[in-house]
């Protein structure tokens, strides 16, 4: 083999290899945050029936409070859910049989609330 040969073989090598270092970085780096999303189904319910919150996004394995109130106004603790290894968690709250019917925001909420998400639903007159 000729010295301009290796050279150019080198060179080729070199340039692979940056390439697939590169590639490798970039599948080893973290993914970005995902952000938490919860959902209330069904988004209508009759007072005293149930709602099933899904929540995606969370850090895995945590515990997390559950909130509900009206739009604007203060929200009560209605109970807590704990996430599994994805993130993910389903909860189902009933309702109170005389509850006021109205709009309602449901919040799940982790570390003090600065990891939150939230979802409406509305409890109608039976």
């Amino acid at each position: 083999m000729t010295a301009s040969i290796r050279r150019t073989a080198l060179v080729v090598l070199l340039l692979s290899t940056s390439v697939a270092a590169v590639a490798g970085a970039r599948a080893a780096a973290p993914s970005a945050p995902r952000t938490p999303q919860l959902i209330a189904d069904p988004a209508a319910v009759q007072a005293g029936g149930t709602v099933t919150l899904q929540g995606t996004g969370f850090p895995r394995n945590v515990h997390l409070t559950l909130l509900a109130g009206p739009p604007n106004a203060e929200a009560t603790r209605i109970g807590g859910a704990s996430t599994g290894r994805r993130g993910r968690f389903t909860a189902t709250i009933h309702t109170r049989p005389h509850s006021s019917a109205g709009a309602f925001v449901a919040l799940a909420c982790h570390d003090a609330c600065r990891i939150k998400a939230s979802a409406r639903f509305r409890i109608v007159a039976p």
